[in-house]
């Protein structure tokens, strides 16, 4: 019986329930005052009343996927209502999965390093990265993966904060806490796998920005 059920699931349904669980997770991380700017921007659409009948974020992602403002395949309103609420990096970090690989990422100018995260759990980390004067979503979904190998850590636990364009990029993520010790021992010894990512230097939360140097292999003769 369990395998009859298992197989009338379709790759549409599994598609269609991954979908939903982002919905899910992005609701899940937008706090109480932002979850109230979603349902502002979408005044227009709804009525208050229904408005106030939805608690959660991800309710009114299902009524905008109702009303057809929002799919798998047409996100651009959620993404303006992201970016103009300040949670761009959402963006980077859960809808990276329907993203096409060569879209730009919006710049974030108030990324500021030196700042440690309110999160006890979590800690920021500023990459200065040589090589990109823009950061798409490849690249982003790339250092990732970069640092969660570095840190030992699932991709999910990095998150993407944001980053800002200068001679070099300065790229913001928070990892967990309890990988800080293994992060920056890697950034003090120029580990290759940092080097080779384009990093200049690393800066954890409010500590001094650690220098990464590329060192060539010289092999013997």
């Amino acid at each position: 019986m369990a395998s009859s059920t298992a197989s009338t699931i379709t790759e549409t349904d599994r598609r269609h329930f991954a979908f939903m669980k982002t919905l899910i997770n992005i609701s899940d991380e937008l706090s109480p005052g932002e979850t109230a700017n979603v349902k502002l921007f979408c005044s227009h659409l709804f009525p208050s009343a229904k408005l106030q009948k939805m608690k959660r974020a991800v309710d009114v992602f299902i009524a905008l996927k109702q009303i057809g403002k929002l799919d798998q395949d047409n996100l651009e309103f959620i993404q303006e209502i992201l970016n103009l609420i300040g949670r761009a990096d959402i963006i980077g970090n859960d809808l990276h999965a329907y993203q096409p690989p060569d879209r730009e990422i919006p710049e974030n100018p108030e990324v500021q390093p030196g700042t440690s995260s309110e999160n006890e759990d979590e800690e920021s980390v500023y990459l200065t990265v040589n090589g990109y004067n823009r950061m798409i979503q490849e690249t982003v979904n790339r250092h990732r993966a970069s640092i969660a190998h570095v840190c030992r850590c699932n991709r999910s636990q990095v998150k993407f904060r944001g980053y800002k364009k200068g001679k070099s990029i300065l790229v913001q993520f928070s990892v967990p806490r309890q990988t800080m010790a293994l992060l920056r021992l890697t950034a003090e010894h120029s580990d290759p796998r940092l080097a080779f990512m384009g990093v200049k230097s690393l800066q954890i939360g409010k500590e001094s920005p650690i220098a990464v140097t590329r060192n060539d292999l010289i092999y013997g003769a």
